[in-house]
């Protein structure tokens, strides 16, 4: 049985809120006209690279299996 919809509701709001963190950070970073290729890359990505792994434990929440394994 997957999980509950009040709780991957709540995953996808945190979801969303580091998306909209991530655009917000960008979007200060073009008004200030930061190149983004010196080091500040490497906090893209791993910025990206936590949002991937939430969005996966969401995933792994819709399944049918989720809990018993």
């Amino acid at each position: 049985m997957s999980a509950s919809k009040k709780e991957i509701l709540k995953d996808l709001m945190f979801c969303k809120e580091l998306m909209d963190r991530l655009v917000e950070e960008e979007k200060e970073r073009k008004e200030q006209e930061k190149p983004w290729y010196n080091d500040y890359h490497t906090v893209i990505q791993s910025d990206i690279i936590r949002l991937r792994r939430e969005l996966n434990k969401v995933r792994q929440k819709l399944e049918w299996d989720y809990g018993k394994k």
